[in-house]
């Protein structure tokens, strides 16, 4: 039998860590009016109720209604018949610079930002092509702030969703939702699992953040293979030195990167992605890990916004060094 291989581990000096997109606030509340008749602090799905109803219908058909031929789809309502929503948000601090608000179909919108009306391009979207991002760092104040959508007259196609605040900022968690504040770093999460990013400003982050290694290696001979000892993500990307390296995504949580590993200084970027459940929810009630079925989506406190810790997200992030190994045959 052959022996097993000789293993020398490296350590990493220190590790930096970076956001690789904008961090993002999901804004599920608002207040909503119909016809004089006003509503505030409403989760987004009570408000599409009311909304659908005073405009003479049971509820939102695209949620659960069934289709003959075009019945629903060819509907017009009245040229006088809309609605007006809301979306609310505090600043503190400074107003970033690339702030931006993602709303679903906003062509189907008058928009405005503090009373200022604001246009999107077509080619201007995030995560889904209906997913318009309309720069607001113009209009945005310090302080509250408020986002309007101007509906009129009613449309089949019209529904309340969140709305998503993108930009170079973190969240403090306030007694009704969330406060933006200025940016800070993201740091690997010594403190382990809740120390992940959601717990850095981050809640509803996704993207991905990369933690930057440094190995020095004097001896390139052997296999090399760069192994993440404790994280939580999606999957894992590896760089070496600018080089696409591979993934990993499933035990032992390993990756080969012998070809890229250089004498002196190597650089190793370990970049792991989030899910979108921190960013789409559900958020509310106390619901399984990895299940995400409509009905989940459909209830929030009805209180208004509760307490932004009390958001449910993931502790994603990178809680200990990689740690870089040689191996090599004992003879």
């Amino acid at each position: 039998l052959s022996k097993p291989p000789k293993i020398v581990e490296f350590a990493s000096g220190p590790v930096a860590a970076r956001r690789i997109g904008p961090n993002v606030l999901t804004l599920d509340y608002v207040d909503v009016s119909v016809g004089g008749e006003l509503v505030r602090d409403q989760y987004f799905y009570a408000a599409n109720q009311f909304v659908w109803k005073k405009q003479g219908m049971d509820r939102n058909p695209w949620d659960s209604a069934v289709q003959f031929e075009d019945e629903l789809i060819r509907r017009k309502f009245p040229a006088d018949s809309g609605f007006e929503v809301v979306y609310r948000f505090t600043i503190e601090g400074s107003v970033p610079k690339d702030l931006a608000i993602v709303v679903e179909r906003p062509d189907l919108y008058r928009v405005e930002c503090n009373g200022h009306p604001v246009q999107g391009q077509a080619s201007d979207w995030w995560l889904d092509r209906a997913f318009g991002r309309l720069a607001i760092a113009g209009a945005a104040q310090l302080g509250s702030n408020e986002v309007r959508l101007k509906a009129q007259p009613f449309q089949i196609l019209h529904e309340i969703e969140p709305a998503y605040l993108l930009g170079s900022f973190r969240l403090r968690s306030a007694d009704r939702g969330w406060v933006v504040v200025p940016d800070a770093p993201v740091e690997i999460g010594l403190g382990g699992d809740a120390s992940g990013w959601n717990q850095q400003g981050h809640p509803f982050y996704a993207e991905g953040v990369a933690y930057h290694h440094t190995f020095q290696i004097s001896d390139r001979t052997g296999q090399y293979r760069l192994t993440l000892p404790r994280w939580y993500g999606a999957v894992a990307k590896v760089e070496v030195n600018g080089h696409d390296a591979g993934w990993v995504s499933a035990p032992p949580w390993d990756c080969e990167v012998t070809r890229w590993i250089q004498r002196g200084e190597n650089h190793v970027e370990v970049t792991v992605i989030g899910t979108l459940k921190n960013t789409l929810g559900p958020h509310h009630g106390n619901h399984r890990l990895g299940s995400a079925w409509p009905g989940m989506f459909q209830n929030g406190p009805q209180s208004g916004p509760p307490e932004g810790s009390r958001y449910a997200t993931v502790s994603y992030g990178l809680f200990q060094p990689a740690v870089l190994r040689r191996l090599t045959p004992v003879p």
